[in-house]
């Protein structure tokens, strides 16, 4: 019955992300919030649309072990990190920029395993990630790649960082892939995001400010959309990455730069030249090479 369910999860993370960039364009780059006060709120939402389906169902049961394993907690601190890397990126970038820009921790991560020798790639591998760092300078254009570039480090090292584990988790955890059990994953990945961006917030910025919301926050349609969107993905993306097929998956996954480009198009008016389109076909045409040559399938 569930047989196709990670693919089918794949196909709803890359929309919801790509959904999930929009939101995060508009909220960091035109409304001009701090991503560490709005990241510390934006959790926060999700939570409340995921506990009903925690504890009315069978993902109870599994929610105690979940919410207490390294496995969750170390994901929730990657996957947070990337959030905050992506926002002060959205600060000077378009979304079309950083599709571009993503998709070097496409490369990165097969390169560091490589260089680790735990991963045999081909040599002209190592002429793909400046490849790629290219095209999203041609994309992004100098001047905004100079006031960008510690963000856009920090996103690339934060993705790298979480390619690789998610590498070792699918290698060597004794994953459950029983949607309940995902589900309770995913609902725990949340909450110690939650946790986790409220000790970042009052270290950085004192409790004051993470006890008190935002102006307008709670009024604003962004807060609702991003908090279904962020709990839509965080789920999806669970049950993508439990898939044995990841070969067929990753693509799917991969595409989300292509996806965010058009919305961003439609819903911000962001440009998207014929130029753009070729920049993000060429990006997503070398990961997709990696992909396919690398076989990400589960041993």
């Amino acid at each position: 019955m569930f047989e196709n369910l990670p693919i089918f999860a794949s196909v709803i993370s890359t929309c919801s992300r790509a959904g999930l960039n929009v939101v995060d364009r508009k909220q960091f780059q035109r409304v001009g919030l701090c991503p560490l006060v709005i990241g510390f709120w934006n959790n926060l939402l999700p939570i409340i649309l995921i506990a009903p389906f925690v504890i009315l169902t069978p993902a109870l049961d599994f929610l105690r072990k979940d919410i207490l394993s390294f496995e969750a907690i170390l994901l929730a601190v990657l996957i947070q990190l990337s959030a905050y890397s992506y926002g002060y990126c959205f600060k000077k970038l378009r979304v079309t920029d950083l599709a571009v820009l993503s998709k070097s921790a496409d490369i990165s991560v097969p390169l560091v395993l490589a260089i680790s020798g735990l991963y045999p790639v081909p040599i002209y591998f190592f002429l793909l990630l400046p490849a790629t760092l290219y095209i999203f300078i041609l994309c992004a254009g100098i001047n905004a790649v100079k006031y960008s570039y510690q963000s856009s480090i920090f996103l690339i090292l934060a993705l790298t960082i979480q390619g690789i584990y998610l590498y070792f988790l699918g290698i060597y955890s004794e994953l459950d892939k029983n949607i309940w059990t995902l589900i309770s994953l995913s609902f725990s990945v949340l909450i110690w995001r939650f946790i986790f961006s409220g000790f970042v917030l009052i270290y950085r910025k004192r409790v004051f400010f993470t006890f008190i919301v935002p102006e307008n926050t709670f009024s604003c349609g962004t807060f609702y959309l991003r908090g279904f969107l962020t709990a839509l993905t965080q789920v999806a993306y669970i049950l993508s990455i439990s898939s044995d097929q990841l070969l067929i998956v990753w693509p799917i996954l991969n595409a989300t730069g292509f996806v965010g480009a058009v919305f961003a198009h439609l819903f911000l008016g962001e440009k998207l030249s014929g130029r753009d389109f070729t920049f993000i076909s060429f990006a997503f045409f070398i990961t997709l090479l990696v992909v396919v040559s690398l076989n990400y399938e589960k041993p």
